[in-house]
């Protein structure tokens, strides 16, 4: 919550706040936010046990609309209140989640400019996020040892139209790991790959050990 003197809504910071709301509605982005969750029909059985206070954009402007809010940082604080359920509900590495945080951002820089006076609402599961981000990243988003030597010696075992995908996908999602050395020879540096494009190249060679054809118009 917003800590700090009340800021009561007048005539001008009434006007303030339906243009930060505006913006967001109208933000190509802002879609499933726009209304409430219809979490019946997504079969989200579980939502309200969850979401204790379910908020949307329409909802927050119908409220600024209809003088229910005393002060500005209550409509600041619905409004945040969105982007929070949202990552609670989906956890910090879903599409929406990071959708919701995109909009978040654009929030932020809204109530900068047009409420300076007033504090910027604060995530209350910004540790959550930042927690389980860690956790993703130490058990996801490392390539061993063992696998870039097994890796190194599949690459030999290519042939030239094997290696050309290969080389497609690397130069494409993770270049500093492609290094031309002549017009005729090229390095992969195996341990310049991300852990991504790692992914991709391993389900490509798995495609190829599965007998199937080579897909020259590799997915990247």
């Amino acid at each position: 919550m917003i800590k700090g003197t009340p800021t009561p809504i007048n005539k001008e910071e009434l006007k303030k706040l339906n243009q930060i709301l505006q913006q967001l509605i109208d933000s190509n982005e802002s879609l499933e936010f726009r209304q409430p969750v219809d979490y019946k029909t997504l079969g989200l059985h579980d939502y309200l046990s969850v979401i204790k206070k379910p908020m949307d954009l329409g909802t927050c402007e119908k409220k600024l609309q209809n003088s229910e809010y005393k002060c500005v940082e209550e409509c600041l604080d619905d409004i945040q209140l969105i982007w929070d359920n949202c990552k609670l509900y989906n956890g910090p590495s879903s599409w929406i989640s990071k959708l919701s945080e995109k909009l978040e951002k654009s929030f932020k820089k809204y109530v900068k400019n047009y409420l300076p006076l007033v504090n910027v609402p604060q995530s209350s599961i910004k540790i959550r996020k930042i927690a389980d981000e860690a956790v993703q990243e130490d058990t996801q988003l490392t390539i061993s040892h063992s696998e870039k030597v097994e890796f190194s010696n599949i690459l030999k075992q290519l042939n030239p139209d094997q290696i050309g995908a290969l080389v497609q996908i690397i130069q494409t999602s993770s270049p500093s790991a492609f290094v031309v050395v002549s017009k005729e020879r090229f390095q992969i540096i195996i341990d310049n790959i991300d852990f991504d494009t790692f992914t991709k190249c391993q389900n490509q060679i798995q495609t190829w050990m599965t007998g199937e054809e080579i897909n020259k118009k590799v997915k990247i």
